[in-house]
């Protein structure tokens, strides 16, 4: 007598990409050769460039914003995509090529292990992490021992965009961002570990490697947003904490 047919996770992998066109096609060609079963999507954030015409010749589906909205709106899109079509997990990575395809299964395998609801990576739990600048690092220092005194969690890189969520996680997180009013990219990752926090979701950090970025400039630190970023920071905690 055979057993009940178990059905593989539905996976999507998303990549916000704005004005990305030298980087795209190889993020998503070296992701599709890996997960092949997975299905890969490509949130155009309104670039002027040829990034959608790279990520589609590369075989990503693409959803475009109208215009350039910021990480954050183009990262809830992504949840809303996944949400709708009921995927079971959802990992980001980045269109810039600074992620690693290769560390998506590292992102998962706790979410399917049902040992996190959401999982992050952490470029600062693998000590060959060392292309950043001192200031970025400081603060990314900074910001992780503050949030993971003031919530009594241990973080080491609360700014790291390359995370996974379950869909508890999607489902818990998405009518609070529809409610809520826009959130500054260079500290959405730091308001939603907060918020994630405060809802009970399960955090865990695996270890993952950062490329260094091949060409373009950041686009979340930026040097106006980096010299914003410590106000930025302290209002968010402030909103976050206290509410």
């Amino acid at each position: 007598m055979k057993g009940p047919v178990v059905m593989p996770p539905k996976v999507l992998i998303m990549i916000p990409a704005y004005n990305e066109e030298e980087a795209v096609g190889e993020v998503v060609k070296s992701t599709r050769a890996l997960f092949s079963k997975f299905d890969v999507v490509v949130i155009d954030d309104g670039s002027e460039d040829r990034t959608v015409e790279k990520a589609k010749e590369a075989g990503a589906d693409v959803v475009s914003l109208p215009f350039h909205c910021g990480g954050s709106i183009a990262i809830q899109t992504g949840y809303s995509l996944a949400a709708n079509s009921g995927y079971d997990y959802v990992v980001k990575v980045d269109g810039d090529g600074q992620h690693r395809p290769e560390d998506v299964s590292k992102l998962l395998n706790p979410l399917i292990s049902d040992e996190a609801d959401i999982t992050v990576g952490s470029r600062y739990l693998n000590t060959e992490n060392s292309d950043d600048s001192a200031v970025k690092t400081g603060g990314r220092f900074f910001s992780s021992t503050l949030v993971s005194m003031l919530r009594k969690m241990e973080i080491t890189d609360i700014t790291s965009g390359m995370r996974a969520w379950s869909r508890k996680a999607i489902d818990v997180l998405l009518p609070v961002y529809m409610e809520r009013k826009f959130i500054e990219d260079s500290v959405f990752w730091v308001a939603e570990t907060l918020l994630a926090s405060k809802l009970g979701l399960r955090m865990k950090e695996v270890s993952i490697s950062v490329l260094p970025r091949k060409c373009g400039t950041s686009k979340s630190f930026s040097k106006s947003k980096m010299l914003m970023y410590p106000l930025r920071l302290l209002t968010t905690l402030l909103q976050e904490v206290v509410a």
